[in-house]
């Protein structure tokens, strides 16, 4: 598919498959966020917001408007062996009620979540109130680069990179840790909805071996695509994925202006990895299936 955009045709084609929007920590509205994949000249997206699909049906539906591929999405935390890991879920029923009350859940812990590091900065002389982040976040899954918002807003700090370099990141003295899912949850919830799972950005949480086990352990592909991963890194996923018959997903990771240097539609996989998404877990090699699991 061709699009055709301020008289330049652009041919550039492909998926991005991991997008985050205004409905978690994204500075974009879904439907804008929509409309530049399209100018770019994708074909397909999928909105992966942290731990909700209430932006899912507004990016499909500019999807429909605009002839792009929108596949339902999400971005999960879980729990491997102790270390933290993020799955995406793809192509799944957003409205399945198990997900909802899931993911209802775990928007609960994250704003529970930031009551506690709102504590430590007080604690710590800083006269962050929680009303400031939440008018930040809105309705929306708080996270921290909500409360980095406050924070720069509040002119506690100088830039968002810095609030999280003094006191949000892993480490740092207002971090705290927050419930995650466990990777038996996440399957349980991702396949009763009818949808894959698939290991984000794997290298950032595990070593080469602890992502081989976590292919035994019945995930249904792998981020190969991301602008975090290193060329060889991406050719080892890409080859585990190849050798069980799974798909190698991917994309920019961007969450929009504000966010990082990264542009949406900079990284894409091609469409056939979508058409294996949303043919499903039948369609997936024995990764799927190493569990005991049945297609």
């Amino acid at each position: 598919m061709a699009h055709q955009r301020g008289g330049t045709l652009n041919r550039t084609g492909g998926a991005d498959l991991h997008l985050h929007s205004t409905h978690s920590d994204g500075t974009l509205e879904p439907t804008r966020l929509v409309e530049l994949c399209a100018g770019q000249g994708l074909e397909a997206l999928s909105l992966t917001d942290h731990d909700t699909v209430s932006g899912v049906e507004e990016a499909r539906e500019a999807g429909r408007r605009l002839g792009i591929r929108v596949i339902s999405g999400v971005e999960l935390s879980a729990e491997f062996r102790g270390h933290e890991i993020h799955l995406l879920g793809y192509g799944f029923d957003p409205r399945d009620p198990a997900l909802l009350s899931a993911l209802e859940r775990y928007r609960g812990e994250r704003a529970r979540r930031a009551e506690r590091i709102v504590a430590r900065l007080n604690a710590l002389g800083v006269p962050l109130k929680l009303e400031q982040v939440s008018t930040m976040a809105g309705a929306r899954a708080l996270g921290r680069p909500h409360l980095a918002d406050a924070l720069l807003r509040g002119g506690m700090v100088s830039s968002f990179q810095e609030a999280f370099e003094k006191y949000l990141n892993p480490g740092r003295p207002a971090f705290v840790s927050r419930s995650r899912f466990s990777l038996e949850e996440a399957r349980e919830v991702m396949d009763g909805a009818g949808g894959v799972l698939v290991l984000a950005h794997p290298h950032l949480n595990l070593s080469s071996a602890n992502i081989r086990l976590l292919l035994e352990a019945g995930i249904d592909g792998l981020e190969a695509v991301h602008p975090l991963l290193k060329p060889s890194q991406r050719r080892e996923l890409e080859t585990l994925a190849s050798g069980r018959g799974l798909p190698a997903t991917g994309g920019s990771d961007c969450h929009g202006p504000g966010r990082g240097p990264v542009r949406l539609g900079s990284l894409r996989v091609p469409l056939e990895t979508v058409d294996r998404i949303d043919a499903g877990r039948g369609s997936i090699g024995s990764g799927a299936r190493a569990s005991g699991r049945q297609p």
